[in-house]
């Protein structure tokens, strides 16, 4: 042990030595201050830059990797959906065949609309199997990844891109890779929870994407309603959001399992254009998601 230190010792002032010796070979009077390279702050992250740091790419934020003011946002927003959690009471309909789906290991993807993920957040409270949500990779994404590892969800981030943006997926969102993880969880016989409608929309219309993963892997479509009571729309936004208000009731409806043939997903064009199979089927996912959301607005005495 001290041959050991006395060795590392050695090692250290020798380090120490050629830094001071590079050091002496300077001539401070010959440096331009106007070209001195200072230290960058990424400001996203709250941290230093590496000199040899990648550029970064849009669409690159991961949960653990924002900066401490955007995780203390995450953590009032979960603080608050458990607060209208816990101040308000629970009417459940239509949850028997998702129970037995989920004692029996098979795989689910539950989905919802954009507007109403916020709300749907506590209903993982009632889930027996590992559930994984999809977020964005982008700083909102990754925000709201921050807000639902408490309750119980792990994250896999990527996305698509909606009709209304009038052009194809950014490979920078990741699209692909999450497709790839969502559908290994669910081969694993776990869930996968995303939302049917795609940003920037249009909304309530069912995205091909998760359509295709169910065909793909197997996986039963559980169209999920949910409402709160009183809730307050957030205006200016595409997916018509809604803010939960505690001190009220709330709502889950489960919509019978929406099995998609294989043969959908072999049929779709390569050319990023849907066939009339995957039409159908997205509108048959749609139709579905709309009644189950009319139904727990009903069971609040709410009108669509």
């Amino acid at each position: 042990m001290r041959k050991q230190t006395q060795r590392a010792r050695q090692a250290a002032n020798k380090a120490a030595r050629s830094v001071a010796d590079k050091m002496g070979e300077v001539d401070f009077r010959r440096i331009d201050p106007r070209n001195v390279e200072l230290p960058k702050i990424d400001w996203e992250r709250g941290r230093l830059v590496r000199k040899d740091a990648v550029p970064a790419i849009g669409h690159n934020f991961h949960a653990e990797d924002v900066a401490w003011p955007l995780r203390l946002v995450g953590w009032l927003v979960n603080r608050y959906i458990r607060l209208c959690e816990a101040t308000t009471s629970l009417l459940v309909a239509g949850d028997g065949p998702f129970v037995q789906l989920q004692l029996a290991r098979q795989p689910i993807i539950v989905l919802v609309w954009h507007g109403r993920n916020f709300q749907g957040i506590p209903m993982s409270r009632l889930f027996h199997s590992p559930i994984t949500a999809l977020t964005s990779r982008s700083r909102d994404g990754a925000v709201i990844a921050n807000v639902i590892h408490p309750f119980g969800y792990q994250s896999v981030q990527g996305s698509g891109t909606g009709k209304a943006a009038g052009k194809k997926t950014n490979p920078r969102k990741r699209g692909a890779q999450a497709f790839r993880a969502m559908l290994k969880h669910l081969k694993n016989g776990e869930m996968v929870l995303a939302t049917a409608d795609v940003p920037p929309g249009p909304v309530f219309e069912t995205g091909p994407g998760m359509v295709k993963l169910a065909a793909m892997s197997g996986a039963a479509i559980v169209p999920v309603g949910v409402c709160f009571s009183p809730e307050m729309p957030v205006p200016g936004t595409w997916d018509k959001s809604r803010l939960p208000l505690p001190f009220g009731q709330r709502s889950l409806v489960f919509g019978d399992p929406i099995y998609i043939a294989r043969d959908v997903a072999k049929k779709a064009s390569n050319d990023g254009e849907e066939n009339l199979e995957m039409t159908a089927a997205c509108e048959l996912v749609t139709q579905a998601l709309k009644q189950s959301q009319t139904d727990a607005e009903g069971l609040l005495g709410k009108k669509s």
